[in-house]
């Protein structure tokens, strides 16, 4: 079951003893995460939902999983597990690309710092009155 492993990262991270404390903290049953855990239920969408939200990561991994695991049970081979790992290579690839992009790219160059005009630079005052001054064709 890959949706389970989820879950025991949810107790891991708020050091959650048991499956008890795991469902008080989801706001589910204990009977409902004792079949999550023993493989007779998977989790339905709003259940990955909220695992995704309480490990900060994307939905899709969890519900990906769940697929995967509703198919299994099944008998049947899910098109998940083709998509969950196109998912995974593209983002290591992503993952390479940024990081060979962080060595290879120039650092920013620094810009000069802009002198703001002070009242005695009468230039500057007499410019802005010249270019306020309507234009007259001829």
């Amino acid at each position: 079951m890959q949706s389970v492993k989820f879950l025991n990262q949810v107790k891991a991270k708020y050091g959650l003893k048991n499956d008890r404390q795991l469902a008080e903290h989801l706001g589910v049953t204990s009977g409902t995460i004792s079949q999550y855990m023993n493989g007779k239920r998977v989790m339905d969408d709003e259940a990955c939902l909220a695992v995704a939200l309480q490990l900060d990561i994307n939905p899709l991994e969890i519900i990906g999983a769940a697929c995967i695991d509703r198919a299994e049970k099944t008998g049947q081979k899910s098109l998940w597990e083709v998509f969950m790992s196109r998912t995974a290579m593209t983002a290591g690839t992503v993952l390479v690309a940024s990081g060979v992009n962080l060595f290879l790219t120039t650092p920013p160059a620094n810009a000069a710092t802009m002198r703001v005009p002070t009242t005695s630079d009468s230039n500057f005052y007499r410019l802005c009155e010249i270019s306020q001054m309507p234009l007259r064709i001829t």
